[in-house]
């Protein structure tokens, strides 16, 4: 049996990279409200303690697996490496396509671009009736077809075809609920599935096809995380800016970085001093002032208090009194609303 290589993959992780490219760095992304864009990059689901994210953690996991790739394992320990390398790829497999993150991300950024908001369930609205009467939809999410499935209708959509198309190459249920129940063989010829106690889903593959499913899935997973990052850092470069965000209550858009100036968070400051801010970092969430709307659609943003004699310039600024905007995160920058817009 062949044993998968790390070195063939990169062509095509290359040409997922180019595909996802489009929705993860949109040519106009203040086409619509720009709150919704980077609640879909950093995944907002509300206020969360560090250590709740399971993002960070399967990516250690996917790294760690594929380590096990580049080195040589002594024969002492691992008499049939061979053997062995083909159960850590299905491992790694069965982790990539069970994997929470992508579908939602994929799923929300292609929401953006059609104008359909934001939602921490990115999938509920697309729920059939009779999947809509399951009580146990909310305990027992969707599986992954069924998010690629909806995936697939939203890229088609968009325009971006070739997004749904890319779970074409490796996604294959037989598999995963092989994998998943631990209901598989490596047989010297192929890799074989019993399907259950009667053998009457039984089922094969060849090895040269289960290592292309398995380098496929690799590339894939391995273009998300590098769009993902790219995005973050693109939008980390705006640090210690204000952006007009809100013409008419004047709010001003600030894009928060991490230690390596990736985007991690945004704040909006209002001329009345208060501001909306969301962050994610390893330690957890911040979430002040921001909530989503009852219909699901974005995140709100709250403003603080209104002025009771409003100006012409806000709403929250009282006639004649001058905007007052809080400092800028990480210098003494006090941020102002252009003039002329």
């Amino acid at each position: 049996m062949p044993v998968q290589s790390d070195s063939p993959y990169d062509e095509k992780r290359g040409k997922y990279v180019e595909i996802l490219r489009p929705l993860f760095l949109p040519d106009d992304p203040v086409s619509h409200d720009i709150i919704n864009y980077f609640a879909s990059l950093l995944r907002v689901f509300g206020k969360e303690d560090g250590g709740w994210d399971p993002y960070a953690e399967s990516r250690a996991t996917i790294e760690d697996l594929n380590s096990f790739f580049k080195i040589d394992l002594p024969e002492v320990r691992f008499p049939d490496s061979n053997a062995t390398l083909w159960r850590i790829g299905l491992l790694l497999y069965g982790h990539i396509v069970e994997m929470d993150a992508p579908y939602e991300v994929l799923a929300n950024l292609l929401r953006f671009r059609l104008g359909k908001g934001y939602s921490p369930d990115a999938f509920s609205e697309f729920l059939t009736d009779n999947e809509k009467k399951k009580k146990s939809y909310r305990k027992r999410p969707l599986p992954p077809g069924r998010k690629i499935q909806v995936i697939k209708e939203l890229s088609a959509e968009a325009g971006l075809p070739n997004i749904g198309a890319i779970f074409d190459d490796f996604y294959n249920n037989h598999l995963r609920n092989a994998v998943g129940h631990s209901d598989f063989i490596l047989a010297d010829d192929n890799f074989r599935c019993r399907g259950n106690l009667s053998g009457t889903n039984a089922f094969r593959l060849p090895y040269e096809r289960l290592d292309e499913i398995i380098r496929s899935a690799k590339a894939f997973i391995a273009a998300f995380f590098q769009m993902e990052l790219t995005a973050r850092q693109v939008w980390g470069c705006q640090k210690h800016r204000a952006l007009p965000y809100d013409r008419d209550y004047k709010g001003l858009m600030e894009v928060l970085v991490d230690v390596q100036d990736a985007m991690c968070g945004f704040r909006v400051h209002w001329p009345n001093g208060s501001d909306s801010t969301y962050r994610r970092t390893a330690d957890g969430t911040e979430m002040i002032n921001c909530l989503f709307d009852p219909n699901g659609k974005t995140i709100a943003l709250m403003v603080g208090r209104y002025a009771q004699d409003a100006s012409d310039f806000s709403p929250l600024v009282e006639r004649n009194a001058q905007p007052v905007y809080s400092k800028l995160e990480g210098c003494d920058v006090i941020p102002a609303w252009p003039s002329g817009i």
